[in-house]
């Protein structure tokens, strides 16, 4: 497994662990909300607060960069 595999597994991991987190959340705070509305808010605010993986050319070929919004430096692989 490359590296590139190992941070797309990490970020599909830390995308599940915050959905599951957001919509917990909404589960307990509006118990008479409909299941698809809670899905579709968790989806949407993990969207935004997930890590994201951006690949960049430099001269000794693609970099790949994770991207977070809880960290200011993004980290290079």
């Amino acid at each position: 497994m490359n590296k590139v595999v190992k941070y797309r597994v990490l970020s599909f991991i830390t995308f599940f662990i915050i959905f599951l987190i957001i919509w917990s959340i909404l589960n307990f705070t509006f118990e008479d909300m409909y299941g698809a509305y809670k899905a579709m808010i968790s989806g949407g605010l993990t969207a935004i607060l997930a890590p994201k993986i951006y690949s960049q050319k430099t001269q000794s070929g693609n970099q790949y960069q994770l991207k977070w919004i809880f960290l200011k430096k993004p980290i290079t692989f």
